[in-house]
C-alpha cells in the first residue's frame, strides 16, 4: 500500500479516527488466510513428533520441521501485518499523531510529554510488537528443528520456550486491555471481566492463542534432551504440542469468524 493511499485511509474521510478506522475486506482476507495456515500447519507438524510416527515414517521429523517452518513464518506475516495496522501512537506514525490527538483527546488521560503518556499511546502497537516478536522467535525455532540443523535443536527449542512466552504474554495482555476497555467510556480503565464479554470472538482468538502458547512452552521443556529420553515422554511433550496446534487453530477459527461474519463499518 502506498504511503498517499494509507494516508488517505488514515485521514481522509471525516469522522474517521486513525485508531478506529476500518479493516478493509482484502486485508482481512489476507490476515485471516495467514493465521489460519499457521494454526493447521502447527497442529499438522505437531503430529509428526508422536513415536508412533517418527518411529515408522523417517520423513516424518523433516516434515514436522517444515510445517512449523511454514506455519511461523505465515503467522509472522499475520502478527507483522496487525502491528503495522495498529502501530499509530507507537512507531512510524509522525504525521498522524497530530490527528490522532485531536481526535482522541477524551481517550487519554496524560500528557503526550510524560512517559505515562507515551505508554498510554504506546500500549497497543506494543502488545502486537510483542506478538511479532513470539512469532519470529518461533521461526528461528522452527528452522533449527529441521534435522539438517540437529546439532543445533537445542538452541531451537530454546528459541521455541522463548517465543511462546511472548506469544502467550502477549495474548494474556490482549485479554487484560479487553478487560479494561469500557465500549461506552473510553477513559474508564478500570479491569471489568464484564468488557471481555462485549467482544466474544476477539476473546476466542486471543484467549485460544495464549493457551496454545502455554502449551508449547511446557511441551517444548518436555522436548529438552534432559526430559525427553523415552518414547512415554516424546509422547507426553508431542500431546502438549498436538494442544497447543489445536488451541492455535481454534483462536484462527475465531478470527475467521471475526473478520467475515461480524459487522465491519
Amino acid at each position: 500500500m502506498s504511503s498517499s493511499t494509507e494516508e488517505t485511509r488514515l485521514i481522509g474521510y471525516p469522522g474517521d479516527n486513525v485508531l478506529e478506522r476500518p479493516q478493509s475486506a482484502l486485508w482481512r482476507l489476507f490476515h485471516g488466510t495467514h493465521y489460519m495456515i499457521g494454526g493447521l500447519t502447527f497442529v499438522s507438524g505437531s503430529c509428526m513428533y508422536l513415536p508412533s510416527v517418527y518411529n515408522n515414517y523417517s520423513s516424518a521429523l523433516s516434515i514436522g520441521g517444515w510445517l512449523f517452518t511454514i506455519g511461523s513464518f505465515f503467522f509472522l506475516l499475520a502478527d507483522l501485518q496487525e502491528w503495522w495496522y495498529y502501530r499509530v501512537g507507537c512507531c512510524f506514525d509522525h504525521k498522524y499523531r497530530a490527528t490522532m490527538e485531536s481526535q482522541n483527546a477524551h481517550r487519554f488521560q496524560k500528557s503526550p510529554d510524560t512517559f505515562g503518556g507515551r505508554y498510554e499511546r504506546a500500549e497497543v502497537g506494543l502488545n502486537f510488537f510483542t506478538s511479532a516478536c513470539g512469532s519470529a522467535l518461533y521461526l528461528a525455532g522452527s528452522i533449527l528443528f529441521i534435522p539438517t540443523f540437529k546439532n543445533e535443536l537445542v538452541l531451537g527449542e530454546w528459541f521455541f520456550i522463548i517465543g511462546s512466552t511472548f506469544i502467550y504474554v502477549s495474548q494474556g495482555w490482549k485479554v487484560y486491555r479487553s478487560a479494561c476497555t469500557d465500549p461506552h467510556n473510553p477513559q474508564n480503565h478500570q479491569f471489568r471481566l464484564s468488557n471481555m464479554l462485549n467482544d466474544i470472538p476477539a476473546l476466542g482468538v486471543d484467549g485460544f492463542a495464549g493457551i496454545g502458547g502455554f502449551f508449547y512452552f511446557i511441551g517444548t521443556i518436555f522436548f529438552l534432551p534432559a526430559l525427553n529420553t523415552n518414547d512415554a515422554e516424546a509422547l507426553r511433550a508431542a500431546i502438549l504440542f498436538i494442544c497447543g496446534g489445536t488451541c492455535f487453530t481454534l483462536s484462527g477459527f475465531f478470527l475467521q469468524y471475526r473478520h467475515h461474519c461480524t459487522h465491519h463499518d
